[in-house]
């Protein structure tokens, strides 16, 4: 089954740097969405797609195993490089990846970046999401569409680089001429309903162009996150990777500048045959060479944010009248969120985590008694970002979750000594 591919990254709104990766090289495709401290999320994403680029002739669309181990062995080298660097502790990513054989797509899939299928119309969620809503939603604590506007939803309950060892799910799909594959990191669905990603594809024939759209309508929504975007499609036609670089500055392995073409040469050698691409964002790389193809990183552009800065500089004249910034704390007083005070705890505040020219628009509702170093480390960085709830009763229902979340990890890291100890106690 040969495969047509369109894919597009984005820095989105509101994010300073892309910490997304991506890599076409068929038959392999991935993505990768990275989370940490700064850039640690992006050394996380990076690291994913250069083991998987560089080992990816050992992954077989017919052996779930081989995937499996290609994901392991990601999962090792960001675990090490973060147990190395204590700048980089605690990082991770989530990797959704497929290899696309005759007649069978064999996926290997951790965290909540996604794979879809579109067939006859019909859009089939093929991934599931290893999240702390969708827990709740299999316990029956939550609706589904309660859980896709739920606070909490970015919070991923299992990825690569946080423990030595990661549950890797791998599942199959059986491919006819005319499948449609999308894979995205959850910077589009966090933005776009599942029926405008259907209608999208859908209505769109050609891959790269439905892949801009997908991206252009999250960041209409807001952008609030990094959005990458994977459109393949399985037919009898030749191999081709159209990729957009229009809104970037490429550079080669080779140090040369992108030429008045790149656009229709992107990813493709001189002699029109399929060269592997890997794009993420990281800032001040430059492209490096692997046995499989072509490296090729692209430092983003910044996006212009003017109508948001232009908001900002308004709100802040607002909020610096007498009588607005009052106004502004009553409207904050239903708003809630979990963060971390200066003695480290992890506590519930009312109002909102940011700052606005100054002023500290929170004030704390309760300390609880879990400290912020227990807290899971891939945790920490959204607990020290504050966690946003929607009531004071969702602001405790995400402390419970942080405690038996931290309990967990606790569990999984004690020796069979301490283990023995508990008993004899």
């Amino acid at each position: 089954m040969n495969v047509r591919a369109g894919a597009r990254t984005d820095v989105g709104l509101v994010r300073e740097g892309n910490e997304d990766s991506f890599l076409i090289d068929g038959p392999l495709f991935v993505v990768a969405d990275g989370m940490g401290g700064h850039l640690a999320g992006d050394v996380a994403s990076s690291t994913a797609v250069e083991v998987i680029s560089e080992e990816g002739r050992s992954a077989s669309a017919d052996d779930p195993h081989s995937l499996e181990t290609l994901v392991q062995h990601a999962n090792s080298a960001i675990y090490k490089k973060s147990q190395d660097d204590p700048a980089l502790h605690g990082m991770g990513t989530t990797c959704t990846l497929v290899v696309v054989g005759d007649h069978l797509a064999q996926f290997a899939h951790v965290g909540d970046s996604r794979a879809y299928l579109l067939r006859d119309g019909e859009l089939s969620q093929l991934t599931e999401d290893h999240t702390l809503v969708n827990r709740m939603v299999r316990e029956g604590r939550l609706s589904a569409e309660e859980a896709d506007h739920h606070p909490q939803r970015n919070i991923v309950t299992r990825a690569l680089g946080v423990d030595p060892n990661v549950a890797v799910d791998t599942p199959g799909l059986q491919v006819r001429n005319g499948d449609r594959l999308l894979l995205c990191s959850d910077g589009l669905t966090s933005m776009v309903d599942g029926s405008r990603i259907r209608e999208t594809l859908s209505a769109e024939e050609d891959p790269q162009r439905a892949a801009d759209q997908l991206v252009e309508l999250a960041i209409q929504a807001g952008g609030e996150d990094n959005i990458t975007v994977l459109v393949l499609d399985l037919n009898d036609g030749r191999v081709e990777t159209p990729i957009d670089t229009s809104d970037t500055n490429t550079i080669s392995s080779v140090g040369t500048a992108p030429t008045d073409d790149a656009d229709d040469n992107s990813g493709r050698n001189a002699s029109g045959s399929q060269e592997s691409v890997i794009r993420s964002d990281p800032v001040g790389t430059s492209g490096t060479d692997f046995s499989s193809g072509v490296l090729r990183r692209d430092v983003m552009a910044p996006r212009k944010r003017w109508p948001r800065r232009l908001g900002a500089a308004l709100l802040i004249l607002v909020v610096l009248s007498g009588g607005a910034y009052f106004l502004v704390r009553t409207l904050l007083s239903n708003s809630f969120f979990v963060g971390v005070n200066d003695t480290g705890m992890v506590t519930i505040y009312r109002g909102i985590p940011d700052e606005i020219a100054g002023l500290t628009l929170r004030q704390e509702e309760r300390e609880t008694d879990l400290a912020f170093e227990d807290v899971p480390p891939f945790m920490q960085d959204d607990l020290e970002e504050g966690i946003r709830a929607d009531s004071l009763d969702d602001a405790e229902t995400t402390v419970s979750n942080l405690i038996s979340r931290a309990e967990a990890s606790e569990e999984s890291t004690e020796t069979p000594q301490d283990e023995n100890k508990k008993n004899n106690n």
